[in-house]
């Protein structure tokens, strides 16, 4: 289409023309004079539209996640230098449209996007972390199987639980770096995939009643499909999940998550996650998060249980007993304190020691190999005078887990 310049502009042209014929001046590039009649058109402003992320028909209570409009598709590898150090992975340009004003927004995603190369095993028994460590290093260029990594993680294999701060120490020997959040999101998680980051993330293994804690590395999205795909050592490569589905089987685990990198690539990730960098912060916002959603849905016992986690991390004892209870009234699985045994540790931090003892007896008979709680059922001997039997409970807490320096350290701390 032909666009007319306004009547104005014409008069002002035959105006400068007037005047050059006049006086025989010329004009010059960039005075008020003649290019000034063609000003640089500026970007035109587009607004950000969004979209509901769909999440599961079968769970009423999960909020809709809004996303920013998709743009391309992506699929990201890490460099393929020779050495075990990896290269940078790729990164995704934010769309070339200007926004109308200067307020910093988040670039655009892509519809999709998928880490490669990365391999795949399927685990032997209790072996999940072992494995999401060997793919998420696969992806780095660095191979290591599970069967080398499996007494790294648990010296003891009859253990049934391996914190996610074990991963945290564990990356570093590899020279990347893996730090541990709280209350992710969709959107987070989707943003960190984007940039070439895998991620790690704590969640129940299905929706069964007896269900049991199952760690899972996220290489991928697909806006398209409305869901994730991840690398799950019981399930198979690219299991796609939906994002409703990914979220409750996130959300008893305080939507913990941990990003795989390499140090240099530290501010990109302190990018993405904004203020959650500061861990305080990141801990205020998740307990402000959860308290939000327990509010919306008071019966929820998981959204309770993730405010006594935040409250606990805090060092607010007193307040994670409380939200513990609330939970435990609402009904939990039989294997919560498994894979979050902070209640029993929380009762001991509040001088309620039998009730501590209580639980972590519990525990223990129905797990049996537990270093964990035998820490704090022995914590819990020594509060309450039996020096004995809180040593006995330190010694085969090492035998449980032999990577468990609390135990070491109370043992010298007691002479035994």
């Amino acid at each position: 289409m032909r666009v007319k310049r306004p009547f104005a502009v014409q008069l002002r042209a035959v105006m400068l023309l007037l005047a050059v014929v006049l006086s025989g001046c010329e004009v010059m590039p960039g005075s008020d004079g003649a290019d000034s009649l063609n000003p640089i058109p500026s970007a035109p402003a587009t607004a950000d539209a969004a979209i509901d992320i769909p999440t599961s028909d079968s769970d009423p209570t999960a909020t809709p996640v809004r996303a920013a409009t998709p743009v391309a598709a992506a699929t990201l590898a890490p460099s393929p230098t020779p050495s075990p150090t990896p290269a940078a992975a790729a990164t995704i340009s934010p769309s070339p449209t200007m926004p109308a004003t200067p307020t910093p927004v988040a670039p655009q995603l892509p519809v999709s996007a998928h880490l490669d190369p990365m391999t795949h095993a399927y685990q032997t028994w209790n072996n999940c972390s072992a494995v999401s460590a060997s793919m998420v290093l696969s992806y780095y260029g660095i191979v290591r199987s599970q069967a080398e990594l499996a007494r790294v993680f648990r010296p003891n294999l009859d253990d049934k639980h391996v914190e996610p701060r074990q991963l945290v120490r564990f990356f570093p020997e590899y020279g990347l770096r893996a730090d541990l959040y709280e209350g992710g999101s969709i959107e987070t998680i989707k943003r960190l995939v984007a940039a070439g980051v895998p991620v790690v993330t704590p969640q129940w293994l299905d929706f069964k009643p007896d269900a049991i804690g199952h760690y899972r590395v996220v290489r991928g999205y697909d806006d398209a499909r409305g869901g994730f795909l991840v690398n799950d050592s019981m399930s198979g490569a690219d299991v796609f999940i939906s994002y409703g589905d990914f979220e409750r089987l996130w959300r008893a685990f305080n939507y913990r998550y941990l990003p795989v990198y390499r140090p240099e690539d530290r501010p990109r990730i302190e990018k993405i996650v904004g203020a959650d960098s500061d861990r305080q912060a990141n801990l205020q916002r998740t307990l402000t998060l959860f308290s939000e959603l327990a509010a919306q849905h008071p019966d929820d016992a998981y959204y309770r249980f993730s405010i006594g986690t935040s409250f606990f991390e805090l060092g607010n004892y007193t307040e994670a007993v409380a939200a513990y209870e609330m939970a435990a009234s609402l009904g939990l699985p039989p294997k919560m304190l498994w894979y979050q045994f902070w209640p029993v540790a929380a009762y001991n931090e509040v001088g309620k020691h039998q009730r501590a003892h209580e639980l972590a007896t519990a525990q223990i008979a129905d797990a049996g190999t537990f270093g964990e709680m035998r820490v704090e059922r022995g914590r819990a001997y020594e509060a309450l005078g039996n020096l004995d039997a809180a040593l006995a409970e330190y010694r085969q807490a090492l035998v449980d887990d032999a990577n468990l320096q609390v135990a070491r350290d109370a043992l010298a701390r007691l002479g035994g």
